[in-house]
């Protein structure tokens, strides 16, 4: 008897923890559905209209995310208060933290601004050290004689007219010789051309003739 008793409680028991089990499951279902945002938007450089492709587009806790089109448009499922940072070569990070929303879509404008770095002057000398420098400076007075007399040789007016003569003909120089030689075609167009004695077929009938009188014969 005390088996059969209980029984019919150990099924109530089992059905009151199934109905609480099933609506702990739908509530947690209905707070995921509630947090989870589709995160889009446009990537543009400064105040223009000019996408910026390329863009990473990552989830800053999570490590995961996404890249723009060639337009620089992008899509993504996020989390309510997830922070999202937008990179670009050229351009300073930005992030954004996703709001809680009644729908589910979010969707921003981004204007990306040009991250300018300033370098420090980078002074640059021929010489190593100063040491090295003074001993090169006080050289110079050694080679001055012979830098001058190098420098006369170069600008002789002999060695000028020589490398004057080997130019070869420039811009002015290949216009005059074309324009010359047009002049010469449209002067010389309704000319007879010179007749070649080779395709002249009588001057072969007189070279078989002289041949066969015995012209070209020596006459030793």
């Amino acid at each position: 008897m005390t088996e059969l008793n209980s029984t019919p409680k150990y099924y109530k028991y089992l059905l009151i923890f199934s109905i609480f089990t099933l609506f702990i499951s739908i509530d947690v279902k209905a707070q995921g559905e509630q947090n989870s945002i589709q995160f889009s938007g446009i990537v543009v450089e400064g105040d223009s209209s000019y996408g910026v492709p390329g863009a990473h587009v990552y989830i800053k806790q999570a490590g995961k995310g996404t890249v723009t089109n060639h337009a620089g448009f992008f899509t993504m499922p996020t989390q309510v208060g997830d922070t999202v940072v937008v990179s670009s070569v050229g351009f300073a990070k930005q992030e954004i933290v996703i709001p809680k929303r009644d729908d589910l879509g979010f969707t921003v404008l981004i204007e990306m601004r040009e991250d300018v770095t300033e370098l420090p002057l980078l002074e640059v000398f021929p010489y190593p050290t100063k040491e090295i420098f003074e001993e090169a400076f006080l050289a110079l007075g050694e080679q001055k004689d012979q830098r001058i007399e190098n420098m006369e040789k170069n600008l002789s007016q002999e060695k000028l007219t020589m490398m004057s003569n080997a130019l070869p003909m420039g811009a002015t120089g290949n216009y005059k010789y074309y324009m010359n030689y047009r002049a010469d075609q449209i002067a010389t167009q309704y000319f007879m051309e010179t007749a070649n004695p080779l395709l002249n077929p009588f001057a072969w009938r007189d070279l078989i003739r002289s041949i066969k009188k015995g012209d070209f014969k020596s006459k030793d």
